[in-house]
């Protein structure tokens, strides 16, 4: 047992390279203290205890099976890092045994060495393999090949086992997350639109005190009434917003193609009156193309990015906004740049978090959820989003979807304009 191999046996068996031992990681060290089972079959007593002799040294429980049905026996009630199987056996020899095991889910994967004295033709080798044993080896062996073979499946074992106990506490703390994500969206739903109603209600009996009362009321109180209703008004629309930001985070999306030139159209339609007021010029640079989106979501987008275009200007300045698409194989990029404030590099990404707001209510008016609302709506829909700008050098938004049919040339969009 404690002989060599001769060189033409080597020669036989495979693989003469060894694996290499796998090194322990700092996260795992604690699950590699834990001691593996090794599974060594064998219908000879003398050879199960010499087998013992040579990996009692590496510190793990060895479990001894007499017959291939014993071994199986054993393979019901525990989990193997390896198992060294001999091949020459009464009833059921290795290869019957190598089968059966295989066709068990739980032990399907461990790893089988092969372990005989009688033959070493290249069929009962080939056989082996087949039947997925990781090695074949020859007797008489060297126990040190043995036991650094052993040892490597012992250490793959452990560090297998604790990714897969990992993965399993990464899988938990996922649902639990989502599960107090959606406990988060619905109590933000029903707030936001339990809440509007009184503040509906205060705002108009306020309202209606200053318009039938006015004569009766000191010009303090008739200012304290213009507050109550500013206040509410502005709640109510903070409301609206996290309503919408609550639908977009649960509602199921429909992706279809969305032309952005009859989407544009639709969003500039209804902030027409908006754009005569501050007397905004808009060119917006025809083809634009078409995306996989959901057709709301994408007017949504493009009507917040518009919308801050319009009002994050200097005072007294009209709004010069432009409009064009960019193809980025796979993806379309819907740009929006103007000619505003701009927006210091420093607070690029926090612009795009809730009730983020850069300036005072007093300066630009707004609740600060609408740039929210364009980061959840692009990454619901698959998109990329980002911002090119600096401080009181304008802004340049954008967006990007995969393609739909149409697309505008390969160097981006034509000079001409769209008529609003």
């Amino acid at each position: 047992m404690n002989g060599r191999l001769m060189p033409a046996e080597a020669s036989a068996a495979a693989p003469s390279r060894l694996p290499e031992p796998v090194p322990q990681n700092g996260a795992l060290k604690h699950n590699l203290e834990r001691k593996a089972n090794i599974l060594i079959v064998d219908d000879r007593a003398d050879k199960l205890l010499a087998l013992e002799a040579v990996l009692s040294s590496l510190g793990q429980n060895i479990v001894k099976a007499r017959s291939g049905k014993e071994a199986l026996r054993c393979l019901l009630h525990q989990e193997f890092a390896v198992i060294l199987l001999d091949v020459s056996m009464p009833c059921m020899d290795g290869f019957e045994t190598a089968a059966l095991i295989r066709k068990r889910p739980s032990s399907e994967l461990t790893p089988i060495i092969f372990i005989t004295s009688i033959s070493n033709s290249e069929n009962n080798i080939f056989q082996g393999y087949s039947l997925g044993a990781v090695d074949y080896m020859l007797t008489p062996i060297v126990p040190e090949i043995l036991r650094t073979k052993v040892s490597v499946f012992v250490e793959l074992h452990k560090q297998s086992g604790e990714i897969k106990s990992l993965n399993q506490e990464l899988e938990r703390r996922i649902k639990d997350l989502t599960e107090i994500n959606k406990e988060l969206e619905g109590f933000s739903y029903s707030i936001s639109h339990d809440l509007r109603a009184p503040l509906r209600s205060i705002r108009s009996f306020s309202q209606f005190l200053r318009e039938h009362a006015q004569t009766g009321l000191d010009p303090e109180s008739h200012d304290y009434l213009q507050r109550i209703e500013r206040a509410a008004k502005y709640m109510d629309l903070l409301l609206l917003d996290l309503l919408q930001y609550s639908r977009l985070s649960s509602v199921e999306l429909e992706m279809v193609p969305v032309d952005l030139e009859t989407a544009v159209r639709d969003v500039l339609t209804s902030i027409e009156q908006e754009v005569h007021d501050r007397k905004a010029e808009i060119s917006v640079r025809p083809p634009l193309g078409s995306v996989i989106g959901h057709a709301a979501t994408v007017r949504q987008v493009l009507f917040n990015l518009i919308s801050n275009s319009l009002k994050f200007v200097t005072p007294n300045e009209p709004p010069k906004i432009e409009i064009w698409a960019e193809r980025h194989n796979p993806m379309l990029r819907i740009c929006v740049q103007d000619q505003g404030i701009g927006i210091a590099p420093q607070h690029h990404k926090k612009i795009f978090g809730l009730f983020q707001r850069l300036h005072s209510h007093d300066s630009y008016p707004g609740t600060g959820i609408g740039l929210a609302l364009v980061r959840k709506g692009v990454e619901r829909m698959g998109g990329h989003l980002g911002l090119e700008s600096e401080a009181a050098h304008g802004s340049r938004f954008w967006f990007e979807l995969p393609t739909g049919n149409e697309t505008p040339g390969k160097n981006g969009s034509l000079a001409a304009n769209l008529p609003l």
